[in-house]
């Protein structure tokens, strides 16, 4: 049913494994420790636990509670996604350069996917009318991420709403993937609440998310689905039929991972200070081209006139102890996605032995 998604098994193959690390995508892992006297305070009852995890989803989206699914990260989110609104011989448009868990998880569900392009010239903006050539009369999901992986650019609220007019006009729904788009903003103050959630932009768009890559809480997997109720109710019997029920223990940890989150925002806020600056200024002094994104932490560069730098990346890792993630596997084979989350006294030494390695 799902065909190898072949970056992440090449990213559980190589990622962790090198020294300087430039191409994991997320805010370093949080000890959870610090959430274990939230924690004491979650509701003990799994009924309870898991009422008090979609109250809380909702409070920090500011969306009425009947419009969260809690998920197992934004993958699986995705996957319940698909699962509420897709059937085998749908067609899905999907953004290129795409994260490849677009492309397989409607593919799993029985669906065609067709892309559309988001164009370099363009600095990769989210184009309404190229969605609107990509679509067929049996298109019934239009999926994009925000900020776009692999460039980080943003999409704005215009082209977002456009889009889902769109879809809506063809009786399908969009589908935003916003697990970056908290940065740089992030979130303050009392109650913790993320603005720019796109369920809030139309009806038909459904939301995915977690706190995995702002706040550094990937192991723990907490995610959710946002959108209409009917789609959210067809989530919810493809959560039953997939994992029965949450744990308690997620459920618990996840409603201490809130209550924490204007603390994790801050770490988030001092651990990537002033790195997008310092990578910029590697970028533009070796004469090379990328996404210049002005927010998150990763973007995408390119190498003209080389062909797939796959190899040379790989070779990188192995002679360098250096890693960025290949083009290739984002549809760019002559380009890399360079993220930013390693310490910032490792960044400009990671940067000069990418240079050295790639020969740039």
């Amino acid at each position: 049913m799902f065909a190898p998604t072949r970056y992440l098994e090449w990213a559980r193959r190589l990622y962790g494994q090198v020294r300087f690390d430039l191409a994991t995508s997320g805010t370093p892992i949080v000890d959870v420790a610090r959430l274990r006297s939230r924690e004491d305070a979650a509701p003990d009852a799994p009924a309870a636990a898991w009422e008090g995890l979609r109250d809380a989803i909702a409070a920090y989206n500011g969306v009425p509670r009947d419009e969260v699914m809690p998920a197992l990260g934004t993958t699986h989110a995705l996957w319940l996604a698909c699962a509420a609104v897709l059937s085998p011989g749908d067609d899905v448009v999907v953004e290129d350069p795409a994260y490849e868990p677009l492309i397989r998880i409607p593919e799993g569900a029985g669906a065609r996917v067709v892309t559309f392009r988001r164009e370099a010239r363009d600095g990769f903006a989210l184009d309404p009318e190229a969605v609107a050539r990509a679509m067929t009369p049996r298109t019934r999901l239009v999926v994009v991420t925000n900020l776009h992986n692999p460039t980080g650019v943003r999409a704005s609220d215009q082209d977002l709403r456009a889009v889902a007019r769109v879809a809506a006009a063809r009786g399908a729904h969009l589908l935003v993937d916003e697990v970056y788009a908290p940065f740089d903003a992030l979130v303050d103050g009392a109650p913790c609440a993320f603005a720019g959630s796109a369920r809030k932009l139309a009806d038909p768009v459904i939301a995915v998310s977690s706190l995995t890559k702002c706040f550094g809480l990937g192991p723990e997997r907490i995610g959710w689905v946002l959108g209409p109720r009917d789609v959210i109710g067809r989530a919810g019997d493809a959560l039953v039929a997939s994992t029965g029920m949450l744990p308690r223990s997620h459920a618990r940890v996840a409603i201490a991972a809130f209550a924490e989150l204007p603390s994790l925002a801050a770490r988030s806020r001092t651990l990537l200070a002033g790195k997008r600056e310092r990578v910029a200024a590697w970028v533009g002094a070796r004469g090379l081209t990328w996404s210049a994104p002005a927010e998150g932490l990763f973007g995408l560069v390119t190498v003209p006139g080389r062909a797939d730098l796959t190899e040379r990346i790989e070779a990188a890792a192995r002679d360098h102890h250096v890693l960025v993630a290949p083009g290739a596997f984002f549809g760019v084979p002559d380009a890399f996605r360079i993220a930013w989350s390693l310490p910032s006294d490792q960044l400009d030494e990671a940067l000069e032995r990418l240079a050295a390695a790639l020969g740039i």
